[in-house]
């Protein structure tokens, strides 16, 4: 694991955390398998990460492997949102959420999140938000973490979560074809291929962002038992997500 990255546990939720973040108040972290945010246990895993957080609500759309992407930054379309629906859980139907540099939702703290088994989880922080990308092998083709990242504009840094390491996780040509020049991959013996996921998702963001301000944790969801993963155990697999609280003031931490 990259020392950049440690596990915490915050009031007996364990998380992945980036340590410059972490270290600065900044709550946010991806859930490791012991809570699972997928089907029938999306709701009862959300209320155990309130309990340890304080946060009130998390914000995590419905993904579909596409290139949508919901600016939450907007306080009236945030608001409608959670006026219509009554809550942020599973809304939408986006790939990414672009988080505001402050809470503005009125008597929440909202938590905002993607989920993931395998797919790349990306958090951008810029200096006028928050942005957080689920990049599967199809997000990566369709380029949406550069398209967050120009939507979120003026990106500073950037963390990979856990996520298929780039020694296990086989794909066929048409998978690296679509990806094209960014893909970081090597032929295996059966006329496959290895993608390495983590250095793809980076390949793509130093389109907008300097190399020296890329993390990625090193760690690999199908081989770490303590990760969810769909390609190591298919339909039973749980999610974990990967979530960013932004402090209640821009000048103020929250953790």
């Amino acid at each position: 694991m990259n020392p950049n990255f440690a596990i915490v546990d915050q009031h007996g939720i364990h998380l992945l955390v980036y340590r410059p973040w972490w270290e600065e108040g900044i709550l946010h972290g991806m859930t490791l398998s012991p809570l699972s945010f997928g089907g029938d246990e999306l709701t009862s895993a959300a209320s155990a990460l309130y309990s340890a957080t304080g946060l009130s609500m998390l914000a995590n759309p419905k993904q579909t492997h596409g290139d949508l992407f919901f600016d939450a930054r907007s306080v009236t379309d945030t608001i409608a949102r959670v006026s219509a629906e009554g809550s942020l859980l599973r809304f939408g139907e986006y790939d990414a959420v672009i988080a505001p540099i402050s809470q503005h939702v009125p008597s929440e703290r909202v938590g905002y999140a993607i989920s993931t088994a395998d797919c790349v989880p990306v958090v951008l922080r810029g200096s006028a938000g928050w942005g957080l990308v689920h990049a599967g092998w199809r997000g990566l083709a369709n380029g949406i973490i550069t398209k967050v990242a120009r939507a979120l504009g003026d990106v500073k840094e950037a963390a990979i979560f856990a996520c298929a390491g780039g020694d296990v996780y086989e794909v066929g040509g048409e998978v690296v074809e679509s990806i094209g020049e960014t893909a970081s991959y090597r032929p295996t013996t059966n006329g496959k291929f290895l993608l390495d996921t983590a250095e793809t998702a980076a390949a793509q963001i130093r389109i907008v962002l300097s190399s020296e301000a890329i993390e990625s944790s090193g760690l690999c969801t199908i081989t770490d038992p303590r990760f969810h993963s769909y390609r190591r155990d298919g339909e039973v697999a749980g999610r974990s997500i990967t979530f960013v609280a932004p402090p209640s003031f821009p000048d103020r931490t929250g953790i």
